[in-house]
């Protein structure tokens, strides 16, 4: 069999490998996508997601990332030619205790610290306004009124069908075996439908990105998690604007254009042996729902519709590995997003374009793979095999 040749093979159709896609093919790379399902189907992240469009709580290293994804949201529709079901409701995370609202106050100072300059601290009454029928407890909040929402799905499609109008080609229900190296060069990849060369190798394949690197004796400090969603049943539309989280509580609460509450925050299932599927944890759905319905007490007055879990890569260090893997040529990482990568995909896309194409990425500084060097073996194997203790991520 006759392997395939292209510019750029990028593993993972998930909506940061589709955005890498779209940004490359747009500057006229060649650029061949190779994914084991399909864009955005079960159990994927991009599938999966809540779908949080927010900069309130990243990493300094992702900063600015953030600003830039947060600026490019604005008109990613126009942009992609796609409705993305964006809205820009805000970013609300809340306080419930005077000791929180003093964390709350130090919170948004290191916020604008980071360059989110909008962000602000409101009061019980603001908190009120943004957000009626917040429970008694809330005496303040940390404001991030650019941020908001978008649907994983749709967006995830919408760069693969950007890409695929500027030339880039899909290998969808394609099984990746492994990468191929030749002198400490990665060459290309090994797939069921052939090998395909290529001068530069993009791994972007979310959950499954740690095995595909193993096969070349690449040990990335990343494990899987199932990560619970639950949608409920359709409210009243509007009664809830901003995303909502509070200090003290594991939750991510929004509400859809059809009126439904999307919740969310971090609360596991527990991914099948395989990693193809995985199986909810009851106590887990039950807690997410108490807990969305104690801080807005309308949730309760819908029913669970259904919940799921999507499959994520969580790195050692909670925040994502972008860029070129040292010592290895020819081989750039984008994995490890650790449950909220959705967010910053038009600026990684954009970033990994620039950094492969040969133009600086000072936005990647304090991500790259090479942070990876200091890590203890022992410390990353301990972190891969950890068993997903309790109900929620930490």
């Amino acid at each position: 069999m006759n392997a395939t040749n292209t510019d750029i093979v990028i593993v993972g159709g998930g909506v940061i490998g589709n955005s890498i896609a779209y940004h490359l093919a747009r500057r006229r790379r060649q650029v061949l996508v190779v994914e084991r399902s399909g864009v955005a189907v079960s159990p994927a992240a991009s599938w999966a997601s809540a779908g949080g469009v927010r900069r309130q709580g990243r990493h300094p290293a992702e900063a600015m990332l953030a600003i830039e994804a947060i600026e490019r949201w604005r008109t990613l529709e126009q942009e992609l030619a796609a409705d993305l079901h964006y809205r820009q409701g805000g970013n609300l995370l809340l306080a419930e205790s005077d000791t929180e609202a003093n964390q709350l106050s130090e919170f948004v100072h290191r916020q604008q610290e980071v360059g989110f300059v909008d962000v602000r601290l409101v009061d019980q009454n603001e908190a009120l306004a943004l957000v009626p029928g917040l429970n008694e407890r809330v005496v303040a909040g940390s404001y991030s009124p650019s941020d908001g929402q978008a649907d994983p799905v749709l967006t995830t499609r919408a760069f693969a069908s950007a890409a695929q109008r500027f030339g880039a080609t899909y290998w969808t229900g394609t099984h990746t075996s492994g990468l191929l190296v030749r002198n400490e060069r990665v060459v290309g990849v090994q797939t069921e439908r052939g090998e395909i060369q290529a001068e530069h190798v993009v791994l972007a394949a979310g959950a499954w990105s740690a095995e595909l690197a193993a096969t070349i004796g690449l040990r990335l400090p990343i494990r899987t998690r199932a990560l619970q969603m639950i949608l409920s049943t359709p409210a009243q539309s509007n009664v809830l604007q901003p995303v909502i989280s509070a200090v003290g509580r594991v939750l991510s609460l929004k509400q859809l254009a059809s009126g439904a509450f999307l919740l969310g925050g971090g609360w596991l299932g527990d991914p099948t042996p395989d990693r193809r599927s995985y199986t909810m944890r009851l106590s887990g759905v039950q807690g997410n729902w108490t807990t969305a319905c104690e801080l807005l007490p309308v949730v309760g007055e819908q029913r669970i519709d259904h919940s799921w879990c999507g499959l994520e890569g969580q790195s050692i260090d909670d925040f994502p590995l972008i860029g070129a893997m040292p010592g290895l040529e020819g081989l750039t990482l984008a994995v490890g997003f650790s449950g909220h990568g959705f967010a910053l995909a038009p600026a990684v896309g954009r970033c990994v374009a620039d950094q492969i194409n040969g133009h600086p990425t000072p936005e990647l500084d304090g991500l790259s793979p090479s942070r990876m060097a200091s890590l203890h073996p022992h410390a990353v194997e301990t972190f891969i095999i950890e068993a997903a203790r309790g109900d929620f991520l930490v």
